[in-house]
């Protein structure tokens, strides 16, 4: 693996001892992977803290979903019932047809 992707493993302490210290000494001599760990490690932060937060669902979308599946199960049943239906008819169809 190469430097760059070690990073995220080194700032949460994964790596072996010898791939910490092969990031290190590549740290000491490149600022470009200094920034990159930088930027890591606020990205972590950020991560972190939206982990924190609760997520509250508003009620209105609560609302809104509980309505599509409720109308979609009222959908599918009335279609069910109407091919019902129809096979129905046509049986009743085709057995008068065979009686005339």
């Amino acid at each position: 693996m190469s430097i760059e992707e070690l990073l995220p493993a080194y700032l949460t302490g994964e790596l072996s001892e010898e791939e910490r210290e092969r990031v290190e000494a590549a740290l000491t001599e490149s600022s470009r992977l200094q920034g990159e760990l930088s930027r890591y490690e606020r990205l972590f932060v950020l991560l972190s803290a939206a982990a924190a937060e609760e997520i509250r669902v508003p009620t209105d979308l609560r609302t809104s979903i509980m309505l599509q599946i409720t109308l979609s199960a009222y959908l599918s049943a009335a279609a069910k019932l109407a091919g019902d239906l129809l096979e129905t008819y046509a049986r009743a169809v085709v057995f008068f047809l065979r009686l005339a």
